[in-house]
């Protein structure tokens, strides 16, 4: 029976060769799948962080429309923006990351001014409520000396009586009004709640130190 003939081994360099090209193959595809498991690992972090990254981007548009809400102001409008010229998905994911950093930052920011009062933001409730109606009180005090000075009865002598209903009663009255309503309208937060009127502190400072005052200048013209 006649076979086929058997494969002759190669010599003893022959085979040499050909293991060292064998390991040098067996190196390389092991490099190969190393990379390729390197780059698949890379691609199930970028994936996971643009993610995490998108769900984040939804959160704070979530959070804008509710902060624009919460301080009557117009809905933001969301357009799409063209996409730079930026050919490494790292860089791009680390500036979309910084972008994201900075919205959060400038969201902060509007929250806490929105938490204190446009008028006098550095001050206590109670030392800028009294403050306001130490104005009010103020105006309202000189309106009625300007009164009482261009009053006729004051060149005989008198007290000019139809102007103390006013200077005891109108003007403090007109002065808190002024200073509650300059209090409702500048001097409470937009958001956050705390805010008060002080209307006790008001009413001593515009129904008491008024007529103190105006008393007092009675009594330093006619003295």
């Amino acid at each position: 029976m006649t076979g086929q003939p058997d494969t002759p081994l190669p010599r003893d360099g022959g085979w040499a060769a050909y293991t060292d090209h064998a390991r040098r193959l067996s190196a390389l595809l092991k490099e190969e799948r190393a990379s390729a498991e390197r780059q698949a690992a890379a691609g199930r972090d970028g994936q996971a962080a643009v993610d995490q990254l998108t769900h984040r981007v939804a959160a704070q548009r979530q959070h804008l429309h509710h902060l624009a809400a919460t301080l009557r102001l117009p809905a933001p409008q969301f357009g799409r923006v063209a996409p730079g010229p930026i050919p490494d998905p790292a860089e791009a994911l680390r500036r979309a990351t910084t972008a994201a950093n900075a919205a959060d930052a400038a969201a902060e920011n509007a929250h806490r001014r929105a938490a204190q009062p446009p008028l006098l933001p550095g001050f206590t409730p109670l030392a800028r409520n009294a403050l306001v109606y130490s104005v009010a009180a103020t105006v309202g005090t000189f309106a009625s000396l300007l009164m009482f000075a261009l009053s006729p009865d004051k060149d005989l002598g008198r007290i000019p009586l139809h102007l103390v209903p006013w200077s005891l009663c109108g003007l403090p009255a007109l002065a808190f009004f002024a200073g509650y309503l300059t209090i409702s309208l500048v001097g409470q937060p937009r958001i956050g709640g705390g805010g008060t009127r002080s209307r006790k502190v008001g009413g001593v400072i515009c129904f008491v130190g008024m007529p103190i005052l105006w008393f007092i200048f009675i009594a330093a013209t006619r003295g």
